[in-house]
């Protein structure tokens, strides 16, 4: 799996990636570091020599420009590492407004949490000192303490170690982790009601959009919350490239969870081929495993602008939500 990303400076000499370095500018393992074991160096590098002058063009347009007459074709087109903080937190509230309750929180759901810490993200360079873990420790207290409804559900402490990185501010990152988790607590708590409706909805879009995989899906008779659940809770964290989880972010906290299912749809129609040839359930999760490494999840910008081309709003999402709780059961 991929967890690197690469930010460059803006400096008209830097022409190629610093392969002197081994930890990238969220403290993730480069692929050519010697630690790391995936092999993928020689399909990193075809690939940022063609995302590098992209995300120099678009760091050039956003210091040149005023993004905010067009923020939507910027936000699709790739937030920069310097302004995402500030795009991210745009429309966040703050704890401090008393915006959300406080709650008490079973010491159950502290132990899940104490126990979770060390599993997160265990080699990067930030999240694995002691200080760190304390602090997303705190950030996952914050959800249970604020929406017990959802308490700590496994995947959190990946969503909260991101958001930690990128916002580099303990009480709006957790402002943000709050926010962006009451937005989506349906995928959380006992029943996971949220996360069955949604899985509904994928289905019936994968139905209009990619129907071969639908084909395969009932012939094997499975589902996808088996299959792909983990990437609606988890919102693609360890299932993408980081690069890759960063765009679709952008993109979903400013527009909405019609991101979700834009992404998931194009993923599953790149990969349509390989997954409609499937015969047995072990080799349908194979398949859905290996496309977080697919070049399609790699090329993260023509990921981004192929989803951008479906016709999924949210307020079509709406709609199939609507006929989904009524076919799911309680």
């Amino acid at each position: 799996m991929y967890v690197f990303n690469f930010y460059p400076t803006h400096n008209h000499r830097h022409k190629s990636i610093d392969f002197k370095s081994d930890v990238d500018d969220l403290g993730f393992m480069r692929p050519w570091s010697p630690i790391e074991e995936s092999g993928c160096q020689k399909q990193y590098e075809t690939w940022y020599a063609a995302y590098l002058p992209i995300v120099v063009r678009r760091r050039c347009r956003w210091e040149k420009e005023n993004p905010r007459r067009n923020i939507q074709r910027f936000v699709r087109k790739g937030i920069p590492h310097s302004f995402r903080k500030e795009l991210w937190l745009r429309s966040c509230p703050s704890r401090k407004d008393g915006v959300w309750e406080r709650h008490e929180v079973p010491n159950e759901v502290i132990k899940q949490i104490k126990l979770d810490l060390p599993r997160t993200f265990p080699d990067n360079k930030f999240l694995k000192t002691e200080k760190t873990r304390k602090t997303l420790g705190r950030a996952l207290f914050a959800v249970a303490e604020h929406i017990p409804s959802v308490g700590y559900c496994q995947g959190l402490n990946f969503v909260a170690g991101i958001i930690l990185l990128v916002v580099n501010d303990e009480a709006r990152a957790i402002d943000l982790l709050v926010h962006l988790v009451s937005q989506r607590q349906g995928y959380y708590g006992k029943n996971m009601i949220g996360l069955r409706r949604d899985m509904h909805v994928l289905h019936s879009l994968l139905r209009e959009h990619c129907p071969r995989v639908v084909v395969t899906l009932e012939k094997l008779d499975v589902g996808l919350d088996m299959l792909v659940g983990k990437w609606f809770v988890c919102w693609f964290v360890e299932s993408l490239p980081m690069e890759t989880v960063l765009r679709l972010w952008d993109c979903m906290i400013y527009e909405g969870d019609e991101w979700l299912f834009k992404v998931a749809v194009i993923l599953f129609r790149s990969n349509m081929i390989a997954i409609s040839s499937c015969e047995t359930i072990d080799q349908l999760m194979t398949e859905i495993q290996n496309i977080g490494t697919s070049k399609a999840a790699l090329y993260c910008h023509q990921l981004i602008l192929k989803s951008a081309a479906l016709p999924i709003t949210n307020k079509s999402i709406e709609y199939l939500r609507v006929d989904a709780e009524k076919a799911i059961p309680e």
